[in-house]
């Protein structure tokens, strides 16, 4: 027997938004401050929309959907089970963030900055908003090379240009600005 038609799609969305809240609630308690709450509340709300045609009118909505959430959240414990294979101590985490913090500053890498800053300031201001589009946005060549009307294998061989300046620039920089740090 089925309890909803395709005709009556809009009473399983008002089921379902009646029932949200509690949903939700039963799905904190089985998943107590995990982060991934909304997640399972998503693919309960999306198997209870693919099996609307299973429940069977004048019987416990409420109940059909805290089982169907139930075995929500136990697919979800057991895929979290499989992909963490690694669990690190808070000790751990704690001495690891410590040795981090540590090497970082002894990394000689720490001190490209002051140079890579200054030698970004000597570039003309078009090759500044190539390397800047590059490296600071999500947008590909292919956008920039449209907007700057060049085609994009110019693009290309224009940061490769760049960033032989920019290295050649920074190897040049660098024993100056550790001349300044040590005096």
């Amino acid at each position: 027997m089925r309890f909803f038609s395709s005709k009556s799609d809009d009473e399983v969305v008002t089921q379902i938004a009646t029932h949200q809240a509690e949903i939700l609630a039963y799905i904190h308690s089985l998943l107590p401050g995990n982060a991934s709450v909304d997640d399972v509340l998503q693919r309960t709300n999306l198997v209870l929309w693919k099996k609307r045609a299973l429940f069977k009118r004048n019987t416990n909505f409420r109940a059909w959907a805290f089982s169907i959430a139930r075995w929500e959240v136990r697919a979800f414990l057991k895929e979290s089970k499989r992909k963490s294979w690694l669990v690190i101590d808070e000790d751990l985490a704690r001495q690891i963030t410590e040795t981090m913090v540590d090497t970082a500053e002894d990394n000689p890498m720490h001190d490209l900055r002051p140079a890579l800053e200054y030698c970004m300031e000597k570039l003309k201001p078009d090759e500044r908003e190539l390397i800047t589009h590059r490296y600071y946005t999500d947008a590909p060549l292919k956008e920039y090379a449209a907007s700057s009307g060049r085609p994009l294998g110019s693009i290309r061989v224009s940061l490769c240009r760049i960033r032989a300046t920019l290295k050649r620039c920074i190897e040049a920089r660098r024993p100056m600005d550790q001349a300044t740090q040590t005096s």
